[in-house]
């Protein structure tokens, strides 16, 4: 099988908004490569060189690529969005790059660059194709991602992750929105989480989430579905919500989440640019959340907060 690549170059400020498109347009698989935030740890302890490309570190841009099948017909549209995003943000500096991908030349590029961690207190990202001594305490999300995004790497998504591991204390019912490669999903039910519904608009992020969720085997705990978490969300049990996905749409999300969720209950989101914070706060607080907790990485903002 066979995919197209698409790479936009940007100096930061419009990132969302790309990754935003991309999602929109039907990719599970949408890759920020962020030097700016590798470069915050290269100094810090347990930093391992090899987990990126060397020459990356010396970029200043960033660079957000998507994933589509070669049959799927995205170019049109996807320059009709990029043009707006010029116009919304006084025309900023962007390079577009077309490639081709195979399956197996990105398996293997994640082979050589994505190793085990540990995320929080608890949880370990281990790729399938890794050996790893379990310690005492530790819990072992086995993922290979795939074509499909969320492999712990990204600031958003361990914004999430060390959400789930402060937070889930067992017998929860959760939905995952936006579920990627299922990996917030696995490390919930891993710790307790009773029942999980997770949902992607991508059919290969839905497919890649499923193959995940049996290599753990907790095809009993979760669920997932492709589809609008939007659309569905008013129909679902969830007392804890988790969207790693874009301001945009978590902004979008909170009225709906503030229907289904309970006094008490938790929504998570990240995916969220600095600059798009204010909105996200404000609509949390104009539906009855309070903010608990913020946490902050370069320019992407994670945001836990409890229903009134």
């Amino acid at each position: 099988m066979k995919w197209k690549e698409i790479s936009v170059l940007t100096e930061g400020i419009c990132v969302e908004a790309i990754a935003g498109i991309f999602h929109r347009l039907g990719s599970g698989g949408v890759v920020i490569e962020d030097p700016q935030a590798a470069r915050k740890y290269v100094n810090a302890e347990n930093w391992e060189s090899q987990s990126v490309s060397p020459d990356f570190l010396d970029h200043e841009f960033v660079v957000v690529k998507a994933y589509f099948h070669e049959d799927k017909e995205v170019m049109d549209e996807f320059y009709s969005c990029l043009q707006a995003v010029k116009d919304n943000f006084n025309n900023p500096k962007l390079k577009v790059f077309i490639d081709e991908v195979k399956n197996e030349d990105w398996e293997q590029s994640w082979k050589k660059y994505y190793h085990t961690f540990k995320v929080g207190e608890r949880l370990v990202i281990k790729p399938s194709w890794e050996d790893y001594p379990t310690q005492d305490g530790e819990v072992i999300i086995e993922i290979d991602p795939g074509m499909a995004f969320g492999t712990g790497i990204h600031a958003s998504t361990r914004f999430c992750l060390r959400f789930v591991d402060q937070y889930v204390k067992g017998g929860e019912y959760i939905v995952d929105a936006g579920c990627g490669s299922g990996i917030l999903s696995i490390g919930a039910a891993k710790l307790g989480a009773r029942s999980i519904f997770a949902m992607d608009v991508d059919d290969v992020a839905v497919k890649v989430a499923r193959e995940n969720i049996l290599l753990n085997g907790l095809q009993d705990i979760i669920q997932v579905e492709e589809g609008d978490i939007v659309e569905v969300l008013h129909s679902k049990k969830a007392n804890m919500i988790l969207a790693n996905i874009t301001a945009e749409v978590v902004i979008h999300l909170i009225p709906e989440a503030a229907k289904v969720l309970p006094s008490g209950g938790y929504f998570f989101g990240s995916g969220i640019v600095d600059s798009r914070w204010p909105g996200v706060e404000q609509q949390l607080q104009k539906h009855g959340f309070i903010i608990e907790q913020v946490l902050s990485d370069v320019d992407w903002i994670g945001v836990a907060a409890r229903k009134a």
